[in-house]
C-alpha cells in the first residue's frame, strides 16, 4: 500500500495496513501529523490545527482505531461533557430541561427519541428546530455546538447529518483530552509505524499513476515511480484530483469534487493565571457574536501549560473573508466573556483556503473514487455523523473491508 499524506488519517491507515503487508507513506513536509501536532511556545503546548480534544473520548472510534493500530493513548474523559454560559452564569444542560414547561419537555423528549432512532427529515437543521422546537435557547445551543464541532451553521447542515451526529453521541459518549495533547497521539502513531517497518519518505508526490481505470502507483517529485495497486490519499478530494491526469476520471466526478465547499474557522489560545472554566469539557458562551466554544485543556493535563498556569482554547466559524475583522470580533467576545480576569493571548490562528478546518464541510465528504484501488481518508472523507477527528476514524472504518485493514 502507498499512503499520500502524513496527517492523522494517513498515519492511522498506514499503521493499520502495516499489519497486513508493506506500506510506504509520503509526506512532503519534514514532520508528520499535519494539523494534529503540538507547537511549543513559552512552556505552552499549542496546536497546528485541531484542539487538544477527541470528540468521543476514550470510547470513540478514534480511540478504538488507535488501540488496534498499536498506538494506544491515555484519554481523560470530560465530565460534564459541556456546560453553557448566559448572563455570566455557567450552567449544566440539566438546568434547561428542568426549567421547561411540561409540553416543551415532551416535545424535546420526542425530538431526542427521533434523533436517536431515525434518519431525519430532508431539510436544514435550522428548519428542523423552527418546525419542531420553538425555544430560542435551544437554537442558540445548537448554533454553538455546530460552530464549535463542525465550523458550520445550522443553515448549512442537513438535518439528516445532525441526527447522525446525535446518534454517535448516544453510541460513544462525549469528549475527552489526550494526555500530552495532539502531539502525544501523533507520537504514538509514529512509534507504531516505526515498529511495523513502514517506510516514510519526506517528499512530495507529483502524480498518481492510473492504467485502464486502476491505480498502478505514484510518481514522486524526482520522477521516481513506486508501483502499487492500492493508494490511499490523505490530502483531500481536491488535492487528490490534482494528482490525477485529466482523462483518469470522468468530467462529472471532476466537477463535483471541484465544487465541494470547505469549512473555515479561527482558533484563539489564551494563557491565564486563574482558572476560567471549572471542568475539562466544553463551555458554550450563549449570545457571543463569534466565539462558539471554549475549553480549558489544562484541567485534564496541567503539563500543557507552564506550572501554575492554564491554557484555554476558543473556536469560531469563519464568516466571510476578512480574517482580521473576524479575529477582532472573536477577541472582543473573549474580552466581554472574561471581563477583568487575568489572561494573555498566546496565538490567533485562522484556517481557510488551502488550509481549511475541513477540506469538505460536514455532509459533503467524498469516500468513493471512480479509480479502482484509490481511496480517500482524512478530513475530506469523514464518516457519517463524524465530528472532526472522529469523522476521520469513521471514514476509515467505513472502508476497512475494501482496504483489507
Amino acid at each position: 500500500m502507498i499512503v499520500i499524506g502524513g496527517g492523522l488519517g494517513g498515519l492511522v491507515t498506514a499503521a493499520l495496513a502495516a499489519k497486513r503487508g508493506p506500506v510506504t507513506l509520503f509526506e512532503r513536509s519534514r514532520t508528520l501529523g499535519g494539523r494534529f501536532r503540538n507547537i511549543s511556545h513559552e512552556g505552552y503546548q499549542l496546536t497546528t490545527g485541531a484542539l487538544h480534544m477527541i470528540p468521543h473520548g476514550s470510547r470513540g472510534p478514534l480511540a478504538r482505531l488507535l488501540a488496534e493500530a498499536g498506538a494506544p493513548c491515555t484519554i481523560v474523559d470530560s465530565y460534564p461533557w459541556a456546560t453553557f454560559e448566559r448572563d455570566g452564569i455557567q450552567e449544566r444542560f440539566s438546568s434547561i430541561r428542568s426549567s421547561l414547561p411540561f409540553m416543551r419537555k415532551a416535545a424535546a423528549a420526542r425530538l431526542l427519541f427521533e434523533m436517536r432512532h431515525f434518519s431525519g427529515p430532508d431539510c436544514s437543521t435550522t428548519e428542523l428546530f423552527e418546525r419542531r422546537f420553538d425555544l430560542p435557547l435551544a437554537h442558540e445551543l445548537v448554533r454553538c455546538f455546530l460552530g464549535w464541532s463542525l465550523s458550520c451553521t445550522p443553515d448549512e447542515l442537513p438535518a439528516r447529518d445532525f441526527y447522525a451526529i446525535v446518534k454517535n453521541v448516544f453510541a460513544y459518549g462525549g469528549s475527552g483530552i489526550p494526555l500530552g495533547g495532539c502531539g502525544a497521539v501523533v507520537d504514538a502513531l509514529k512509534g507504531a509505524l516505526s515498529q511495523k517497518g513502514v517506510s516514510v519518505r519526506h517528499r512530495a508526490v507529483r502524480s498518481i499513476i492510473v492504467e485502464d481505470g486502476q491505480v498502478a502507483g505514484v510518481e514522486d517529485e524526482d520522477g521516481i515511480v513506486y508501483e502499487d495497486r492500492v493508494v490511499v490519499s490523505d490530502i483531500g478530494p481536491k488535492g487528490t484530483l490534482g494528482l490525477l491526469a485529466t482523462d483518469a476520471v470522468e468530467t462529472a466526478y471532476r466537477k463535483s469534487v471541484q465544487a465541494i465547499p470547505e469549512s473555515g474557522g479561527i482558533k484563539i489560545t489564551l494563557g491565564t493565571t486563574t482558572s476560567l472554566i471549572p471542568h475539562s469539557g466544553i463551555l458554550f458562551p450563549l449570545g457571543a457574536e463569534r466565539v462558539e466554544g471554549l475549553n480549558q485543556v489544562t484541567n485534564a493535563d496541567p503539563s500543557l501549560a507552564p506550572e501554575g498556569r492554564h491554557m484555554v482554547m476558543s473556536h469560531q466559524t469563519l464568516r466571510g473573508k476578512n480574517i482580521h475583522k473576524e479575529t477582532a470580533k472573536g477577541l472582543a467576545d473573549l474580552e466581554e466573556l472574561l471581563g477583568n480576569r487575568d489572561y494573555e493571548v498566546l496565538a490567533t490562528q485562522a484556517y481557510f483556503g488551502k488550509n481549511p478546518v475541513n477540506r469538505a464541510s460536514q455532509g459533503n465528504d467524498v469516500l468513493k473514487c471512480p479509480v479502482g484501488g484509490l481511496f480517500l481518508v482524512g478530513d475530506g472523507a469523514k464518516g457519517r455523523g463524524g465530528i472532526e477527528v472522529e469523522g476521520i476514524a469513521l471514514g476509515i472504518m467505513a472502508q476497512r473491508h475494501a482496504l483489507a485493514i
